[in-house]
């Protein structure tokens, strides 16, 4: 325990023997199978036989005895414990633990961004989506992370004009298919959608990479007003 630790230990001692009824002890123990040992030797410096001792007995820090008084004291590791000689008047004996809290590590931040990919007007092949800047991608074009990440979300909406087959809107890293997709099946005219979501860690990405989106179209179908969203997190 560090000095500090122990001159804080025995100020409240010496505070509380002038505040309560009774004697009370202060020192710091562990909370381990020798604290009844631990207490006996104190109580034993301060003239009583341990001999005497009859029992050994926590005290509920919720339900302390009038004796003891512990107002303005934090109490987060601290134990009482009354100490039954045959006396008059029973000591307590008050004890610091060196022990803290269990506490697990603290979970890592994440921060999670929207790239925004899309393309306006009729579609009747296969392209890659615009950037927000209106730029289109390519295998080399598209937005460079400046953090090592993954990408863990991807929507797509779009409406389909005419003809049947299927549309896939494809996640790009660095030129290259990253296995994250939606797919459309496009065997109605009409507004369609789809989203999907991945965990952290699957579809990852370096500092320095460039995200693109690609949009398959299969068959005959002919789509417009492509908007889609790439999720990325970060720590």
């Amino acid at each position: 325990m560090k000095r500090g630790m122990k001159k804080l230990v025995f100020g409240i001692a010496f505070v509380l023997i002038f505040i309560m009824a009774s004697s009370v002890f202060a020192e710091t123990v562990g909370l381990s199978d020798n604290v009844k040992n631990i207490v006996n030797n104190i109580v034993e410096k301060q003239g009583i036989d341990k001999n005497d001792i009859q029992s050994v007995e926590q005290v509920s820090l919720d339900n302390l005895p009038s004796q003891v008084d512990l107002k303005n004291i934090d109490t987060t590791n601290l134990a009482v414990y009354e100490v039954d000689y045959g006396g008059d008047k029973p000591v307590f004996v008050l004890t610091a633990s060196g022990s803290t809290p269990a506490t697990s590590a603290p979970a890592p931040q994440i921060y999670r961004n929207l790239l925004n990919f899309g393309k306006s007007g009729e579609v009747s092949e296969s392209t890659f989506l615009n950037t927000a800047t209106g730029v289109e991608g390519s295998l080399e074009k598209g937005y460079v992370m400046m953090r090592e990440g993954s990408i863990t979300g991807l929507s797509t909406n779009l409406e389909v004009l005419s003809g049947e087959g299927t549309v896939e809107v494809v996640v790009y890293v660095n030129g290259e298919p990253a296995g994250f997709r939606n797919t459309i099946a496009a065997d109605s005219t009409g507004v369609k959608k789809d989203y999907d979501t991945q965990s952290l860690g699957i579809v990852k990405f370096d500092k320095g990479d460039v995200v693109s989106v690609y949009l398959k179209t299969e068959g005959n179908v002919i789509v417009k007003d492509i908007i889609n969203l790439v999720e990325i997190s970060t720590e």
